[in-house]
């Protein structure tokens, strides 16, 4: 359990990182890559142990053993999703029945977007309990941004979608149940999907 989370009790939200892709574009396994001075997917993962987060799941697919070694002694529960080629549905679905039946609720990050902040989840997860709202996540201006936090009553959802389809059908189904958190870091919006997003990932680690 997160320091975090063991100071208060009543966070029982779990965060989920989704770190099973193929990284087609860019053309290598993007998570190992160095940023900062340690590996890309080390950011997300921080980020959610430092947080109010009850327990950091990480869902693993291409190339896991190396994206495990990379987490190095982490204190994060490890699944490897063996079917993580048919889609983002699968590592959502894996990430999911990980959880601790306790759960209210998760957090999913995702595996290549290094400038989320646990303040930032830590804000997710305090409006989260005070809305009632099933989705909370954050925007930057006027655009929706990730990491997404959905609530446990969506987690039907979520097992039962199929193919490469991830939170964004789910939020398009319940945008009366969606509530927007302002979050100022223009980073936010930066995910290494190719060589050149991994430059700029660079210039402002």
């Amino acid at each position: 359990m997160n320091v975090a989370a063991r100071q208060n009790d009543e966070a029982r939200v779990a965060a989920v990182v989704l770190a099973a892709g193929t990284a087609t574009r860019l053309g290598e396994q993007k998570l190992v890559l160095e940023l900062g001075g340690r590996p890309v997917v080390t950011w997300g993962v921080d980020a959610a142990l430092g947080s109010a987060a009850s327990q950091t799941v990480v869902v693993l697919g291409y190339e896991a053993e190396r994206v495990r070694a990379a987490l190095g002694a982490r204190p994060v529960t490890v699944v490897v999703n063996q079917e993580y080629e048919a889609g983002m549905s699968t590592s959502l679905k894996a990430g999911v029945r990980a959880l601790d039946p306790a759960c209210e609720g998760a957090v999913f990050l995702l595996g290549d977007q290094p400038f989320v902040s646990s303040a930032l989840i830590d804000r997710l997860i305090a409006r989260f309990r005070v809305s009632g709202k099933g989705i909370v996540r954050p925007k930057v201006g006027d655009v929706p941004a990730n990491p997404v936090l959905l609530g446990a009553r969506l987690f039907a959802e979520v097992l039962s979608q199929h193919g490469d389809v991830g939170g964004r059908e789910i939020v398009a189904r319940h945008l009366d149940d969606v509530d927007l958190v302002e979050a100022d870091d223009p980073r936010l919006t930066i995910d290494v999907d190719t060589r050149a997003d991994y430059d700029v990932a660079r210039s402002h680690a």
